[in-house]
C-alpha cells in the first residue's frame, strides 16, 4: 500500500507471505534511500506479516506486526520505488513498482496474484485472491429516525439502502456495517430479504431490532466494510428529523421523503402537503339544500409535516352553516383518498339566506375551497303547520266563522328542536294529570 485515499502518514503498509516462521529480529526493509530495521509490535501463527509505519491501526489484522518507526524507509514513494527485503543482508524479495500499475489514492493497493502484479482490493493478513470482489456498491440512502421503534423488526425501523452501481451481480454476505461507535451489523438473511443486489438495483439492509445503531441527534459515520474490514464507502452526518431519510443525489446528501428500493428525490422535487376537493355528492335533484347531509371526496397529499387534523364545513363570509367535520391524518408522505360527511343546518327559521357558499376543507396548513349554492330547504327535518287567519278582530269560536271570512292558509316550518321542546311539554302535561289523578283516587279510597 504505497498510496493510500487521503493521507499517506501511518497509512502505508507491506504484507510479507512466509509459509515458514521467519526470525524477525534479522529483517530488514530497504528502499532506494534507506533501510530500517523491525521491531515485533504482534505475534501470530499466521503465514503473513505486515510491516507498519508508527501510528498504523492494526488491531483487527491477523498477521504478525512489525514496525519501522515514523516511515518505511524513506515513505513509499508515490511515483514509483525500489523496495528490497532482507534477512541477516540476505535479499529475500525485490520489487520495484510504478504508479501505471494502479492503487494510486483509492483506497486500492498493488497485489501479486499468480505471480502478476496489479491493483487490487487490499486485504492485510489474508490470501489476496480470497477477497478480490469489486464491490461496486454504495450507501445511496438511509432513516436514522423512523417514525415509531427505531428498533422495530424489519420491515420497520431504521434501514440503510445499498446501490449497485456496477454491471455484475454482487453477494452481500458478510459485508459490513459499522457505526461511529464501532458498533457493527453484519448483513445476514436476518437483516435483508436478498443476500444478493442486481446491477443499477437498490437492496434495503434492516437494523431488525439492534438498539440505537444510528443517531438521530449529532454527528454519525456510516462504514460499509468488505469481510474481510476493508472500507468500500462511507457516509458521515448530523442531525436527523423523524420519519425523514437522507438521500444521495450527485455527491450531496439531503433529507427528504423515505424511498425505500426506488430512486431518490431530488431535494426540489420533494412535494408539500396539498388537500384536493374532488367531487361534492348530490342528491337526484343535483342541488343542495338546508338540511342536506353532503358528502365530500376529497384527495389529500401529506408531505413532512407533523400537524394531523383536517376540517370541512360550509360557511359564507365566516359564518358557518354546517357542524365541523374533522379526522386526522396521521402518516407522513401519504397519499389518501376518502369521502367525509358534512351537515348543513336546516334553516327552518329561514336564518340563512340562498346564496352560494364556500365549502372548505383546511389542515396542514394547506387549505382548499370550492363554491356551492345552496336552494330550499329538505322538508323531512322540519315540521308543516298550518295557521289559520281571521278577517274579524272580534272573538268567535271557529264553528261559528263564515268561510268566506277566512284568509288563505300560510306554510310555516318548525325545526326538530321545536318540536321535541312542544313534545317534551304535552308529555310533561300528561305526566302531571297523572299525577293529580292518582292523588285523587288515593283520596277517594280513604
Amino acid at each position: 500500500m504505497y498510496n493510500p485515499e487521503g493521507s499517506d502518514n501511518n497509512n502505508e503498509y507491506i504484507e510479507i507471505y512466509s509459509e515458514e516462521q521467519l526470525n524477525t529480529s534479522h529483517i530488514t526493509i530497504r528502499d532506494l534511500v534507506s533501510e530500517d530495521n523491525v521491531e515485533l509490535l504482534q505475534f501470530s501463527t499466521s503465514s503473513y506479516y505486515l510491516i507498519v509505519e508508527e501510528g498504523f491501526n492494526y488491531s483487527e489484522i491477523n498477521a504478525t506486526i512489525l514496525s519501522v518507526g515514523t516511515t518505511i524507509g524513506n515513505g513509499l514513494n508515490n511515483d514509483g520505488d525500489l523496495i528490497i527485503l532482507l534477512n541477516n543482508s540476505n535479499i529475500l524479495d525485490a520489487i520495484h513498482y510504478y504508479p501505471e500499475w494502479g492503487a494510486e489514492n483509492n483506497g486500492k493497493s498493488l497485489c501479486k496474484i499468480n505471480n502478476i502484479w496489479s491493483e487490487c482490493i487490499q486485504t492485510p493478513g489474508y490470501d489476496n485472491t480470497e477477497y478480490q470482489i469489486e464491490y461496486t456498491i454504495r450507501i445511496n440512502e438511509f432513516l436514522p429516525d423512523p417514525e415509531g421503534n427505531d428498533s422495530a423488526p424489519m420491515p420497520a425501523g431504521e434501514w440503510i439502502e445499498l446501490y449497485n452501481y456496477g454491471m455484475q451481480v454482487i453477494d452481500l454476505t458478510g459485508l459490513i456495517l459499522k457505526d461511529d461507535r464501532g458498533t457493527e451489523l453484519f448483513i445476514t438473511n436476518t437483516t435483508t430479504y436478498s443476500l444478493t443486489i442486481n446491477p443499477e438495483s437498490f437492496n434495503i439492509i434492516y437494523i431488525n431490532g439492534k438498539y440505537g445503531f444510528l443517531n438521530n441527534d449529532g454527528f454519525e459515520k456510516i462504514e460499509l466494510l468488505s469481510p474481510n474490514n476493508q472500507k468500500i464507502n462511507e457516509v458521515t452526518y448530523s442531525d436527523s428529523r423523524e420519519g425523514n431519510s437522507w438521500s444521495y443525489d450527485k455527491d450531496t446528501w439531503h433529507i427528504t421523503k423515505p424511498t425505500p428500493n426506488e430512486k431518490n428525490l431530488k431535494k426540489d422535487e420533494e412535494k408539500n402537503s396539498e388537500i384536493i376537493i374532488k367531487e361534492v355528492y348530490l342528491g337526484n335533484d343535483k342541488k343542495a339544500k338546508f338540511g342536506d347531509n353532503l358528502r365530500i371526496r376529497l384527495e389529500i397529499h401529506k408531505g413532512d409535516e407533523t400537524k394531523e387534523q383536517i376540517k370541512v364545513f360550509i360557511e359564507k363570509n365566516g359564518e358557518k352553516i354546517t357542524k365541523i367535520t374533522t379526522f386526522n391524518i396521521e402518516e407522513k408522505y401519504s397519499e389518501n383518498t376518502l369521502t367525509v360527511p358534512v351537515q348543513i343546518f336546516p334553516n327552518c327559521n329561514s336564518k340563512y339566506k340562498e346564496g352560494t357558499y364556500q365549502l372548505i376543507a383546511t389542515g396542514l396548513d394547506v387549505s382548499a375551497n370550492k363554491d356551492i349554492r345552496i336552494e330550499g330547504i329538505t322538508d323531512n327535518l322540519c315540521e308543516t303547520i298550518t295557521e289559520t287567519h281571521i278577517k274579524s278582530s272580534q272573538t268567535a269560536s271557529a264553528s261559528n266563522i263564515n268561510p268566506s271570512e277566512r284568509q288563505s292558509s300560510i306554510k310555516v316550518y318548525e325545526s326538530e328542536s321545536e318540536k321535541s321542546r312542544r313534545a317534551a311539554l304535552f308529555f310533561f302535561c300528561l305526566i302531571l294529570i297523572l299525577v293529580i289523578f292518582q292523588l285523587n283516587l288515593e283520596k277517594w279510597k280513604k
